[in-house]
C-alpha cells in the first residue's frame, strides 16, 4: 500500500472533481491524505476555521483536511509573507502526517502555489497533475514543481506544449465524462421536466451554472437572431456576470435556477441542440470541459465556442465556432442536422473518454513509472 499526500487546488465537492475521480481508484489500495486549499487571511470565507475541525474520511482510505489561512500571495514580491505561508502551512502538513505515520509519501501536487513548501517538504516522487493554465501565479513556482516532478499529467495537448521545456516526462489525461449518468438520457420513459413542457421547439440547451466569467455574447448574438429558438441554461446565473442582465431581458432566454445534478439526464434528453460557451478570464485555454464529454453520452447535436487557434478533437461531429457570428452558424447547422452516424459517433467518442478510461489510463502510466 502506497501513501499518498495530496496538495489540492479544489475543496474536496459532493461532485467530484478531477483529483477525486483519480483518488476514488487509488483510494481502493492506497492510503491517501488529502490537504484542501488553504483559504486566505482577511477574507469573510465561511471555511476559515475549518482547519481546526478533527479528520474527515470522504472514502475509507482518504484522511481529509483543510489548511490553515494563510496570506494571498503569488509571487516573491513579499519574502516575509511567503516565510510566514510556508511555517504555517509546513506545520500544520507534518503534523497530521506524524499522526497518520506517514513518512516520504507520493506526492500530488495540483497548483503551482504550492512550490514554496515543496521545496522544503520530504517526499520519495513527485506527480504535477496540471489541469489549467495558472498565469496568475508567478512563473517559477510551476517551473520548479514540474522540474521537480518525477511524473506530469497534463489536461490538454497545449498544457502539455507548456510544460514539455521543464520536463519531457508528461502524459496527456484530459478531463472525462460522467457517461454513467448522462447514459439515462437515452431512456425513452424520461418524462420531459415541467419548466420545458410551455417552451416550444427548437431547445438549445447549456447544463451547468453560469459564473461570471462566461461569455454569453455568443447566446446573445444567436437568440437576436432566432428569436423563435429557445436558449435554456440549466443552472444558477451569477449576476455578477456582466452579459446577464442584457442577456436576461431576451424573451427566448430562460435561465432555469439549480437543478439537482441528478436531473441533468432529464433535461438533456429533452434539448434538440446543447451548447457550451468560454470563460472570459482564460480565453485561449484549450481544455475541454467535462461538459463536453457529457454532451457526447447524450448524443444530441452539439454547437461549442472554442478559443482562436483551437483544433477540436471532434470536429466531424460538434459544431464548433470562434467568434459570435460563427457560433451563430455552429447552432443553425446543429438544429438542422439530421445523422444516424453523427449520434452514434457521438456515443462511441463519450465511452473512450469516460472518467473511467481517464482514471485507468492515469493509474496505468503511474505504474509504468513506478510510482505506485
Amino acid at each position: 500500500m502506497a501513501q499518498i499526500v495530496v496538495l489540492g487546488a479544489q475543496r474536496w465537492l459532493k461532485q467530484p472533481t478531477r483529483t477525486q475521480r483519480m483518488l476514488l481508484a487509488l483510494g481502493r489500495s492506497h492510503q491517501i491524505v488529502y490537504f484542501q486549499p488553504a483559504p486566505f487571511r482577511f477574507t469573510r470565507n465561511s471555511h476559515k476555521k475549518e482547519y481546526k475541525n478533527p479528520c474527515l474520511h470522504p472514502l475509507p482510505n482518504v484522511a481529509l483536511y483543510t489548511l490553515p489561512p494563510v496570506f494571498d500571495l503569488v509571487g516573491y514580491d513579499h519574502p516575509r509573507l511567503l516565510q510566514h505561508n510556508c511555517r504555517v502551512l509546513l506545520s500544520y502538513i507534518s503534523g497530521k502526517l506524524r499522526r497518520h505515520g506517514i513518512r516520504n509519501p507520493l506526492l500530488w501536487v495540483c497548483s503551482p502555489v504550492y512550490a514554496p513548501i515543496v521545496e522544503q517538504m520530504d517526499y520519495r516522487s513527485m506527480v504535477y497533475d496540471c489541469f489549467r493554465y495558472w498565469g496568475q501565479y508567478d512563473i517559477r513556482w510551476e517551473s520548479l514543481i514540474a522540474n521537480r516532478a518525477d511524473l506530469l499529467f497534463a489536461a490538454s495537448p497545449g498544457l502539455q506544449e507548456h510544460l514539455l521545456p521543464c520536463n519531457p516526462n508528461i502524459a496527456v489525461i484530459p478531463f472525462g465524462g460522467d457517461t454513467e449518468l448522462f447514459r439515462r438520457s437515452e431512456d425513452l420513459t424520461l418524462k420531459i421536466p415541467a419548466k420545458l413542457l410551455r417552451l416550444r421547439r427548437p431547445l438549445l440547451g447549456y447544463l451547468g451554472d453560469v459564473n461570471r466569467h462566461t461569455d454569453l455574447s455568443p447566446v446573445y448574438r444567436a437568440a437576436k437572431a432566432h428569436p423563435r429558438w429557445q436558449f435554456v441554461f440549466v443552472g444558477r446565473l451569477s449576476r455578477a456576470n456582466p452579459g446577464a442582465d442584457r442577456i436576461s431581458d431576451l424573451p427566448n432566454v430562460h435561465f432555469l435556477g439549480r437543478v439537482e445534478r441528478r436531473e441533468l439526464p432529464r433535461y438533456a434528453a429533452h434539448f434538440d441542440v446543447l451548447f457550451d460557451l468560454l470563460d472570459t478570464d482564460d480565453p485561449d485555454e484549450d481544455v475541454l470541459p467535462s461538459r463536453i464529454y457529457e454532451y457526447l453520452t447524450v448524443g444530441c447535436p452539439i454547437a461549442a465556442m472554442y478559443p482562436l487557434g483551437f483544433a477540436s478533437p471532434y470536429s466531424d461531429v460538434i459544431y464548433g465556432a470562434k467568434s459570435p457570428k460563427e457560433f451563430v452558424l455552429a447552432c443553425e447547422q446543429a438544429v438542422a442536422e439530421d445523422s444516424g452516424w453523427a449520434v452514434k459517433t457521438r456515443k462511441r467518442y463519450a465511452q473512450q473518454a469516460s472518467w473511467e478510461e481517464r482514471v485507468s489510463a492515469a493509474v496505468f502510466v503511474l505504474q509504468r513509472n513506478s510510482l505506485l
